[in-house]
């Protein structure tokens, strides 16, 4: 996690550092004043977001190391700009999209009177992931450039691109998605570990996704406000994997977990996170008014929940505060093991069935196994389609659960047989998006009965909350998959990966 995190350390050195510093003449020159510098055509809207989640993990690609060498030029005592621009070059002439390459790079060409050259590695970042970059035009590294016609080009492109992340946002699919591949901690006992998750809104129209949090790479599960003018964020960087003497079963609990709020138009966090306590599972969901509370449960045996905790969550503050009453739903659900959706209160527990379900008058007859999964039932919004997943034994070997979709006549149509999860979420009247066991999430249309899209990327993601796995878990082995039990194959967390370099590496912006 330290070059994830010291990346991030360089945000204050660029606003303050930058800020006192005397502008390089040539830069002051290429300033001048409006009336005496022509002005530049505007520029055209590049394209937008990125086309997979995991190019997220350019922190640990291959033009890290180079990056390191550009931050160490820096950070230098004498800060060498020429080497800056030399490194983070050679940074992305091995990794095109090391956005915080992209905006060192542009900063030392602002900086050494370069503003033209600088112009494309500035949009390229904004238009990448601008949520993280859109607040750093305003730094006074970049003061002279504003005031160039380059500069003010720029802001004038990124509010266009603002506006337009907004839009894409607002109608796109959202989902929790992994930069790199979940990995356990190879040793016992409290590690660090994350899901290396985001969320992320995937636009059907260009098929991009929109990176929509800043949490390191964190992030676990997300529940929307009824309201719609926020989200809440739940995640994790510690988990305890307990030693011996604990019992062989022993299962995993969360050694250090939070809550974050975002204002889901600006997305910027909402006050302060709140700390969670060890737990075994972990939630978040909004009750009336849209209060946002918590819960948080210890372990009984290796699969079992205690007592729940409930209690609401000041956002402005970070504060937790036990309330009385049962846990919210709608809300996410989390163990080290596994994430869900509860949508009601039939489906609190993760193994409840149902034999019969209602679609208006019409009696649904579950076909297979005679019970479907409780946590995958979705009525959709018109109330014309109801979708729901067989329940079989996730320990059978030659057994699958099957996705069906039923209207209000009852009339089945199959949608998939697959060892999956079948978390399932109505987009709208007739699409449905559902997960289909390989970390790929899936949309099919109830009025033609055909799939219409698949968002896929190779690390996986999910609708609502992430699992270490894409397939369900057979609850009768060890207390972590065979083939992950101390592997030694490194931790979930940022900073599991060897280090690019030897010293810090640092990004060149703000992370809201």
């Amino acid at each position: 996690m330290l070059k994830a995190l010291t990346r991030l350390a360089l945000c204050g050195a660029l606003v303050a550092a930058c800020g006192s510093k005397a502008a390089s003449p040539s830069a002051k020159e290429d300033a001048g004043t409006a009336a005496s510098k022509p002005s530049v055509a505007p520029l055209a809207m590049p394209v937008l977001g990125v086309d997979r989640p995991s190019r997220m993990n350019y922190l640990y690609g291959d033009g890290a190391i180079a990056f390191g060498k550009a931050v160490a030029a820096y950070n230098a005592k004498t800060r060498d700009w020429a080497a800056v621009r030399t490194n983070c070059e050679a940074a992305l002439a091995k990794d095109p999209l090391e956005l915080d390459a992209h905006w060192l790079l542009a900063t030392a060409l602002a900086q050494t009177g370069e503003p033209a050259s600088a112009v494309d590695h500035i949009v390229a970042a904004l238009a990448a992931d601008y949520y993280r970059f859109g607040a750093s035009l305003d730094t006074p590294d970049l003061a002279d450039f504003r005031a160039t016609p380059h500069g003010q080009a720029v802001v004038a492109l990124a509010a266009k691109i603002s506006d337009a992340y907004g839009a894409r946002v607002t109608s796109g699919v959202w989902v929790v998605a992994r930069r790199s591949p979940f990995r356990w901690p190879g040793a016992l006992g409290a590690q660090a570990s994350a899901t290396r998750g985001e969320l992320y809104a995937f636009d059907r129209e260009s098929k991009r996704y929109f990176r929509l949090t800043h949490t390191d790479h964190e992030v676990a599960g997300f529940v929307r406000a009824a309201g719609g003018g926020e989200v809440a964020v739940l995640g994790f960087d510690k988990i305890d994997r307990p030693k011996p003497p604990a019992p062989a079963d022993a299962p995993p609990t969360f050694e250090r977990a939070w809550i974050a709020v975002y204002d889901a138009k600006a997305w910027k966090p909402i006050g302060k996170r709140a700390a969670l306590p060890a737990a075994r599972e972990i939630g978040i969901g909004y009750a009336a008014g849209d209060q946002l509370v918590a819960t948080s449960a210890p372990a009984a045996g290796r699969w079992g929940l205690g007592p729940v905790t409930v209690a609401s969550v000041d956002a402005s503050g970070g504060k937790l505060a036990p309330i009385a009453g049962a846990a919210p739903v709608p809300r996410v659900a989390v163990t080290v093991d596994e994430g869900r959706s509860v949508r009601d209160a039939a489906a609190a527990d993760a193994s409840a069935t149902v034999a019969t379900l209602m679609l208006g008058n019409a009696a649904i007859t579950i076909p297979e196994s005679g019970q479907a999964q409780a946590q995958t039932i979705a009525v959709a919004p018109d109330k014309a389609h109801v979708a729901f997943a067989t329940a079989v034994d996730a320990c059978a070997k030659d057994v699958a659960a099957s996705l069906y979709v039923a209207d209000g006549k009852g009339a089945l149509k199959h949608v998939l047989t697959a060892k999956s999860r079948f978390a399932t979420r109505w987009l709208d009247a007739t699409t449905l998006a559902y997960e289909d066991g390989d970390g790929n999430i899936r949309l099919w249309d109830a009025g033609t009965g055909r799939e219409t899209g698949k968002l896929e990327d190779k690390p996986g993601m999910a609708l609502d909350a992430l699992s270490p796995t894409a397939a369900p878990l057979c609850k009768q082995g060890p207390a972590l998959p065979p083939e992950t039990a101390g592997s030694g194959a490194g931790s979930g967390a940022p900073g599991d990966e060897p280090p690019a370099t030897d010293g810090p590496v640092t990004a060149p912006t703000p992370t809201p």
